[in-house]
């Protein structure tokens, strides 16, 4: 079985929810890879960069969409999938924008928060169910090594917390390697 990197998986998801200007979310996975629906309130129409982006996604998945789909974006229901594939494209966009820039991490960001809950799946050795975002507040439903389900929220200001003590030992791995390699 292969080991699934939680903490490589969301963070290109969560830029480009923070590209899509989504702070409110559910991130469902499936057999396929995920499923993402926009729980922000009062929105009424996409904004130009939003339809530019579902129909890049529509395009590369038209076999797979079907009638419910339609009927969800009409409603003003904005749900959509992403596969390994997408991750994987999103994940090197991701990568050229941060070459591009010498800006540290906003460490409140969608793509870092995301990144913190995947490190903890990570080392809990957990299998994702899912992630909901609403407000302050994060959800995470997985299930544990020995298959129990578990459901654990933590505040935003507490997965900052965790952000911090995974940057600063991450900025000691580096220092280490430096000095060894010096």
């Amino acid at each position: 079985m292969e080991t699934v990197h939680y903490a490589e998986l969301l963070r290109p998801i969560g830029q480009m929810l923070e590209a899509l200007r989504i702070e409110s979310f559910a991130l469902k996975l499936d057999s396929a890879g995920f499923v993402i629906r926009d729980k922000t309130r009062n929105r009424t129409q996409l904004t130009p960069r939003e339809k530019a982006f579902l129909a890049d996604l529509h395009q590369r998945h038209a076999e797979a969409l079907d009638k419910q789909d339609a009927l969800r974006m009409a409603i003003g229901v904005f749900e959509w999938h992403l596969t390994p594939s997408d991750i994987g494209r999103l994940e090197q966009e991701g990568r050229e924008r941060r070459r591009a820039t010498t800006d540290a991490p906003d460490s409140h960001s969608v793509s870092q928060i995301l990144r913190v809950i995947g490190r903890m799946l990570d080392q809990k050795g957990g299998r994702m169910s899912s992630v909901s975002k609403e407000g302050q507040m994060v959800t995470v439903e997985y299930a544990l090594p020995d298959g129990k389900k578990a459901t654990d929220e933590y505040s935003v200001p507490a997965l900052y917390d965790q952000w911090v003590r995974m940057y600063k030992k991450r900025s000691g791995e580096h220092l280490a390697v430096s000095n060894l390699t010096a």
